[in-house]
Formats: C-alpha cells, sequence, structure tokens
C-alpha cells in the first residue's frame, strides 16, 4: 500500500524523517509522489494528488504533475493559494461514459481573486469518452482567474473540454495559449454563474478544436461556447481568437460550428480561423450578442454565414471570407443620397418627396402593399437650408429586392451632426405584401426592433445617438422577405435629415426599387404612352384629350410628344386636376388636316424645391 514520503524510514545516519520532510516543505514544488501518488496509469492517484495540492494551496509553492498517467475517480481542486501548477504528465478519470465529474478544478469560487498565476502545460483526458449528456461533465474548470497565463495542452473525451468561469468576481485580463482540444461536446466554455461575475478582455491563441469520426454523431458540437447561468452576467466581451483551427466533424444530422454565443456580449472576435468538417456557419447567435467578427482563413466553402437563432435579437456581426478572393468582401454601396435637400422635389404644393427613396409614415393605415405604402411626397416635410426637416411620424426609406441579399447597413446624416432619429423597417412577401409581425423577420445590430401594429412596421426601440453606439445600424433581415422598405424616422420629435446611404455585401447587387410601375414612388418624372386619333381639324381648330398620369399634381411641369411626320400641330400640356393631364392640339396650318391615329407620349415633372 502506497504511503506518504514523511512516513518512509530514512537510511543515513546524518539525516532525520524531520529533516527531509522540512526539506520537502521548504521546495518551490509539491508532486503526488511527496504523498504516495504512482502515476503508473493503473493507481488510482486522486488522495494523492489532492493531498499535493492542498500543500501546495497552503504553502504558497507550485504543484507539478511529474511524467506518467495519474488516474483519478472524481474530481481534484487546486485551490487559489499556489502560485501555480506545472504538468508533464497526464490526468485520466476513470469514470464511466455517464458518470459526469469536474477533473480538475482551478482557483477558489465565490468572490475570491485567483491573480497572478501560473498554468502550464495541462493535460486532462477522459480513460471513456463521454456521453455528452451532462454539462457536469467538465475536464478543466478555471475560476476567477485574473492577469494569469493558462497553457492548455490537452484535454479530451468530455461535455465540456474547458470552462472558463466567472463566480461571485470576474476572469479577466487573462492569456490562454490553447493545444488539442479533443472529442469534446464544447471544446471551450466562457461562462458565468452570478449576475456579480464577469467574464472579459481575454486573448486565446491557437487551438486545434476537433472531434473523431464516430464521436457522438447524432449530437450538435461546438468549438467555443460563451454561455451563462440563469439571471447571470450576460454581457461576455472582448475575447480574442487567433488562429484557432475546427475539425468538428459535421456528419448528418448533427451541426458542427466553430462559435455558440448564447450571450449579449461584444466584441468576440477571431481571427485566421480555419473550418475543416464544420457547417458552412462560423457562428450561431442565440442572444444578443452585437460587433462580433470571424475571420476565415481556410474553409470548404464561401458561402459561411452566422446562424441567428429564433431567440437571437440583435444582429450586427461578420464574416469575413479570406480564402476566397478577399478583396471581394468589400462592401458595396448600394443606394445613396449624399444631399436630400439637393434630391428633393415638390410631389404636390403642400408635399416633398426625394429622388431614388420614398416617404414613409408611421401613422395608422389600413394600406397592405409595397405600394401604396411607399410614397413619392407626403406633407409634413419642409425644406431647411441644408436638409429636410420631418415631423416625428415622417421618414425617407430605400426600397431593396432582398430575396437572397439578407444584410444591409444602413448610416444617416442629421444637420450638424446631430443625435436623432430612429431606424425603420417593413418587410414584404414576393407579392409585395407587407409582412405583419413575423418573427425573425429582421434584427438590427445597435437596437432592439419593435413591432408597431398602426403603421405595420418594425420600428428601434432607441434614439441613435453616438452615446449609445447606435447611431450606425446592420439590418439583417428574415428568410421569408423579399422586399424591405430600410429607412429613418423622427419618432422622438422632428429631425433635420441630409443623407442617407445604403451598404450591401459584395456577393450581392440587389435592386433598389423606385419610379418604375410597381414603385412608382421615388422619382421626379412621371410618363405615360397612348394612342390618340385626333379628329379632322380646320385651321385655327384645337383638339383636347385628358389622360391619365398617376401621381401628377396642379404645378408640375407637363410636355407631350405626337409620333407624326405633320408639321400642322402644336401641341400644350397643362395638369388641371389630381393624376389629370389636358394635351391639347392645335392646327397651326392653312390647311384642314385629318391624322390617322398615333403614339402620344405625355412627360410630367415635378418641381425642384428653390435654392
Amino acid at each position: 500500500m502506497a504511503a506518504r514520503i514523511d512516513d518512509l524510514m530514512v537510511l543515513g545516519q546524518n539525516i532525520s524523517k524531520t529533516d527531509l520532510a522540512k526539506y520537502l516543505r521548504d521546495r518551490e514544488a509539491v508532486l503526488p509522489r511527496d504523498f504516495g501518488g504512482l502515476g503508473d496509469g493503473a493507481a488510482n492517484d486522486r488522495a494523492a494528488i489532492q493531498a499535493a495540492f492542498d500543500r501546495a494551496a497552503a504553502d504558497g509553492k507550485f504543484a507539478v504533475i511529474p511524467p506518467g498517467t495519474w488516474n483519478v475517480d472524481a474530481g481534484v481542486t487546486l485551490g487559489g493559494g499556489v502560485r501555480g501548477l506545472i504538468m508533464q504528465g497526464v490526468i485520466q478519470y476513470t469514470g464511466a461514459a455517464n458518470a459526469a465529474a469536474t477533473v480538475l478544478t482551478l482557483g477558489d469560487g465565490g468572490t475570491t481573486r485567483n491573480g497572478e498565476k501560473l498554468y502550464l502545460n495541462l493535460q486532462v483526458t477522459r480513460q471513456i469518452q463521454s456521453d455528452w449528456a451532462s454539462e457536469a461533465d467538465i475536464g478543466i474548470l478555471a475560476r476567477n482567474l485574473d492577469s494569469s497565463l493558462l497553457d492548455l495542452r490537452l484535454v479530451s473525451g468530455f461535455t465540456i473540454g474547458l470552462r472558463t468561469l466567472g463566480d461571485g468576481r470576474g476572469f479577466e485580463d487573462t492569456t490562454l495559449i490553447l493545444g488539442r482540444i479533443l472529442n469534446n461536446r464544447y471544446g471551450l466554455d466562457a461562462h458565468c454563474a452570478t449576475a456579480t461575475a464577469w467574464n472579459t478582455s481575454i486573448r486565446y491563441y491557437g487551438g486545434h478544436f476537433a472531434c473523431a469520426t464516430g464521436i457522438n454523431p447524432t449530437l450538435d458540437r461546438f468549438g467555443v461556447r460563451f454561455s451563462r447561468q440563469a439571471g447571470a452576467y450576460n454581457n461576455h466581451n472582448r475575447h480574442i481568437f487567433d488562429g484557432p483551427n475546427f475539425e468538428l466533424r459535421q456528419l448528418d444530422p448533427n451541426v458542427a460550428i466553430p462559435f455558440l454565443n448564447e450571450t449579449s456580449g461584444t466584441a468576440i472576435i477571431s481571427r485566421g480561423m480555419r473550418m475543416e468538417a464544420c457547417s458552412p456557419i462560423a457562428a450561431r447567435h442565440t442572444g444578443a450578442a452585437t460587433d462580433c467578427e470571424y475571420e476565415v482563413a481556410w474553409a470548404q466553402t464561401y458561402a459561411i454565414g452566422i446562424d441567428y437563432t429564433a431567440t437571437a435579437t440583435r444582429a450586427g456581426n461578420a464574416v469575413y471570407n479570406r480564402h476566397r478572393a478577399p478583396a471581394s468582401r468589400l462592401t458595396r454601396l448600394l443606394a445613396n443620397l449624399p444631399n436630400l435637400r439637393a434630391a428633393a422635389f415638390r410631389h404636390s404644393n403642400t408635399e416633398i418627396g426625394v429622388e431614388g427613396a420614398c416617404i414613409i409614415a408611421t401613422s395608422t393605415t389600413t394600406e397592405t402593399t409595397m405600394a401604396a405604402l411607399s410614397w413619392n411626397g407626403l406633407d409634413g416635410i419642409a425644406a431647411t437650408g441644408r436638409g429636410l426637416l420631418l415631423n416625428a411620424n415622417r421618414g425617407v426609406a430605400f426600397v431593396v429586392q432582398t430575396t437572397h441579399a439578407k444584410e444591409f447597413a444602413l448610416a444617416h446624416w442629421l444637420v450638424g451632426g446631430a443625435d436623432g432619429g430612429r431606424l425603420c423597417v417593413r418587410c414584404f412577401d414576393g407579392a409585395g405584401t407587407v409582412r405583419e409581425n413575423q418573427p425573425q423577420d429582421v434584427l438590427a445590430s445597435g437596437t432592439t426592433l419593435q413591432w408597431d401594429t398602426a403603421s405595420k412596421s418594425w420600428q428601434a426601440g432607441a434614439v441613435m445617438q453616438d452615446s449609445s453606439l447606435n447611431r450606425r445600424q446592420t439590418v439583417r433581415l428574415g428568410a421569408g422577405v423579399a422586399f424591405a422598405q430600410i429607412g429613418i424616422i423622427g419618432f422622438d420629435g422632428q429631425i433635420e435629415l441630409e443623407a442617407l446611404r445604403l451598404y450591401g455585401l459584395p456577393e450581392d447587387a440587389p435592386a433598389i426599387l423606385y419610379g418604375c410601375p410597381s414603385l412608382p414612388a421615388g422619382t421626379r418624372t412621371l410618363a405615360l404612352e397612348t394612342t390618340w386619333d385626333l379628329p379632322s381639324l380646320g385651321p385655327g381648330a384645337t383638339a383636347n384629350v385628358d389622360v391619365t398620369v398617376p401621381g401628377a399634381r396642379r404645378g408640375d411641369f407637363a410636355d407631350a410628344s405626337l409620333d407624326t411626320s405633320s408639321i400642322a400641330f402644336v401641341l400644350d400640356c397643362h395638369v388641371w386636376s389630381n393624376n389629370s393631364v389636358r394635351v391639347t392640339a392645335r392646327n397651326v396650318s392653312a390647311s384642314t388636316v385629318d391624322l390617322a391615329a398615333a403614339p402620344l407620349a405625355v412627360q410630367v415633372t415635378k418641381r425642384r424645391l428653390p435654392t
């Protein structure tokens, strides 16, 4: 039976057991062999390892796991009193596939800070592969680390390979060097347990997150997860990964995704990641995470995206493909109104419109179609010296086809750079019928969109302002949205809008709709073509025809053209009522003329606003 080294007989006249025990206590490191551990891959060394860990923590020393395989049948804990842990051998858990255990716990829990620690060459494995049924099955649990270095060489076979935990306080400002992270359902889990904890500002280098073929093939698996207990801290932010490799074995029906973000954190950034045998998804987001970037250096397809589940409430994240024509990933300017004042026109004496965009309103409406909800001009808008002053329930929007293109960025500028305005989005199906309150139709980056039943639109829950970091907005549309209005409204009061721009991703160049029969909004020029069969007219005689030009208003400029070779006639044109244009033909010759029916074109042009 193994014995403590303190209890061994010492051969030598000048060395006593007491002196040897003092020598061992004075060493910088404590080993399990000091307490009878063997590390032979057969004996259960848990008691020896725990005794060594307790001594190291009590004396403020390093704990060392020497070369060999150190079997344990339950978990061991290395308290926060140690200077660190150096592993040359492997701790191997011998429990059954369904016997969950946290095998190696580092640091104290609760509110104790575990700072300035050094953990080197950590190696923890499972003798029998976990069935992934329990999240209590954890290879390494690191608690409340701060300003420390954790070097992980190997963790294999668990539900969770490595969990970094903010318990009663935070896990922060620490560097992790990652090695082989194998056959775990969640390779790395950044977790918070309480509302007073946090998990922020962490640097990660390397990491080979892999699953072997045949390991729990029906279950989904993820390289890195950001998670929390119910009610715990939810803003995991500034986690920077350099060069992680993911080889997770996507085999139907499972999904194999490098990043799973269940929090509302920001700035999760992965640079130069490799995706081998993964699903074509860089990350799955289930909450309000935003400002996350995933740079893919290699994958088996260039069509890599982010999966937003039904519970996601924010977009505003990006995938950068560096492995397939990286220059093509630059954003594409889709629509541009650099000067709304210059693009504005009088739709009528009381209504103003903008070339290239539609006017929207958030007042109560019974309309249900895209054309009826996109106005060429409305009242409640006034021209100023540099922009357009919009009443609270007025706005300007681009109408874009979104059958394939789903992600856009909207930027706006108020006169003088003022804060104000709110994002407003309407969604339509392929027939141009408004989609009313459909879940996941639209997400935004810097705000939660709220459904407004009266106006049949999604509106931002907060004013756009620099102090809230939501002046710029990314908009992501759902699969069923074929067309959308994306724009700005006043909402909180009048706004003086000067510029509006819409950007998209380069793989698509979706149509911006305006000035066409299906959407006659956003245009100064209205046109009609018909046929006119003039009656026989004597010298000086006239004939009139009234034609309908939808959108024409009194005061518009009007012109007409008759496709004929005759020089006997001159044409006059006048908008005399809403949508009605009168064309007058006068015979200016000295003879009676009777023309055959000929094509008649009528053009109505809206007035510019005076400068």
